[in-house]
């Protein structure tokens, strides 16, 4: 890990209270500490910085940060920071900085970390623009959150050697925390302009923030067009292995537009949704042989709340494996495979 920094304002939010932390506004302090903290945890492999930072109740780094913070006492603020600093760079100079994960990526908590701060120097100035759009439209925005995220990840086994579609991806905060988490191929399209163009700039962003922590990541590729129309999801689907469709407000024709890209999947692809594709009963017959759904198996998983941005109450999502074996028997069981 190369030696790097950054600059942190010690501002903080106009809602700000002692003792509380703002909810929608943006606070460097808050910022700095978790960097603080993500530092130590994740990206040197040094008991005695560990002790000498978090785990020293009474006069480490990061108790002598919250206790300046919450006296607001610049002064002692920035001591600590440049205490930090120093011992940071004595661990540098002494060969155990960076980060050692390997093919599995960093931990998710890292991961989100670094999401959360592209988050907050891209979006978060600019979020009331994505408020715009036309209600009860298959254009509504709605952001799937760290949490919900990294179970998908789990769920849908993605690793390293994956490549990951999202379709509809928003601002791409789930692309780029996919990549950050496992390290690979990840991919979005959005059809809005403000939140495509912010994605684009995340994309940088994350570039950039992903070399400042010395960490390896996937490429991330993000477009701006209808995934039912873009050369780029035709070129890139047949090779997915897990793609995300958050349809929970999709009319039913854009749900049966996006099947019939389904039907260019390989075997096993999985596709993780809001909303089913295939019910869990669907059975094959004669007349529905050819459709997508007799191709998909579907499972269905609960999630809770503080895992989506439009609802604080809980839900349901899908995940349906593309499984041509059902087909493939019921045509020879006829005669007519």
């Amino acid at each position: 890990m190369a030696a790097a920094c950054e600059t942190f304002s010690l501002l903080a939010p106009k809602s700000h209270e002692r003792d509380t932390e703002p909810h929608n506004e943006y606070s460097p302090i808050s910022d700095l500490l978790a960097t603080v903290r993500a530092v130590a945890a994740y990206l040197v492999d040094s008991p005695r910085f560990k002790h000498d930072v978090c785990d020293d109740a009474e006069n480490g780094v990061v108790r002598r940060l919250e206790r300046a913070r919450n006296r607001r006492n610049g002064g002692d603020f920035v001591r600590a920071v440049r205490e930090f600093n120093r011992l940071l760079d004595d661990e540098r100079a002494a060969g155990r900085v960076g980060p050692a994960f390997g093919e599995h990526g960093p931990p998710p908590d890292l991961a989100i970390h670094i999401i959360e701060q592209i988050y907050s120097r891209i979006v978060a100035p600019t979020v009331d623009m994505l408020r715009q759009y036309k209600a009860f439209s298959n254009n509504v925005y709605g952001e799937i959150l760290p949490s919900l995220v990294s179970e998908f990840i789990k769920r849908a086994g993605v690793t390293h050697e994956s490549t990951f579609i999202d379709l509809g991806c928003g601002i791409g905060n789930v692309v780029l925390q996919v990549a950050a988490q496992t390290g690979c191929r990840a991919c979005g399209i959005e059809i809005m302009e403000v939140p495509a163009r912010l994605a684009a700039r995340q994309a940088r962003e994350f570039e950039h923030r992903m070399r400042l922590y010395g960490l390896d990541c996937g490429s991330v590729q993000i477009w701006h067009g209808d995934f039912c129309e873009s050369a780029d999801v035709q070129r890139h689907l047949p090779r997915a292995d897990v793609v995300l469709v958050n349809n929970y407000a999709f009319d039913s024709k854009l749900n049966q537009n996006l099947m019939q890209l389904f039907l260019d999947l390989k075997e096993g692809t999985r596709i993780i949704s809001l909303r089913p594709f295939v019910t869990p009963d669907h059975k094959i017959s004669a007349r529905n042989i050819y459709s997508t759904e007799s191709i998909l198996t579907v499972r269905r998983y609960q999630y809770w709340s503080q895992c989506v941005s439009w609802t604080d109450s809980g839900g349901e999502y899908f995940v349906q494996t593309v499984d041509r074996s059902r087909m493939k028997e019921f045509l020879a069981k006829r005669g007519m495979a």
